[in-house]
């Protein structure tokens, strides 16, 4: 299993009504492929995080790819998982107005082209766990 952490820019025309589309779809098909994660969204940034069989959640990841509704994806960490942090949520939600405000995952992304630390991006993941689980139980 992997986990991955993607950032991108929303569309300017994203709607939160398409946001909220987006994760009914995730949570109806995620399960059958096994996959886990986390979507953070607000201040036109998307960060996500998709955890599962690697090969799920690549083919996942190349799909983000096509989609409009966002632009500039850019792979911020990528780890192999024994584990995974998300377990029962099919696509968990935070909804933010300054998404990069998240401090560890600005580091991420500032040394995304060198070795990186796995404990700040495995602290990253815990944060938002804590939050999923103070947002919706």
């Amino acid at each position: 299993m992997i986990r991955l952490l993607y950032l991108s820019q929303a569309s300017s025309a994203l709607t939160k009504d398409q946001v909220q589309k987006i994760l009914e779809s995730s949570r109806r098909n995620n399960p059958a492929l096994g996959l886990t994660g986390v979507l953070i969204h607000g201040g036109g940034v998307f960060m996500q995080v998709l955890e599962g069989p690697e090969q799920a959640v690549l083919r996942m990841y190349l799909k983000i790819l096509e989609d409009k509704r966002h632009i500039n994806c850019k792979i911020i960490y990528i780890t192999p998982i024994d584990k995974r942090i998300f377990e029962g949520w099919s696509m968990g939600a935070i909804e933010r107005d300054d998404v990069l405000g998240f401090d560890q995952i600005m580091e991420l992304h500032h040394q995304r082209k060198e070795v990186v630390q796995a404990k700040v991006f495995t602290n990253a993941m815990h944060e938002f766990l804590d939050i999923l689980k103070a947002e919706h139980g």
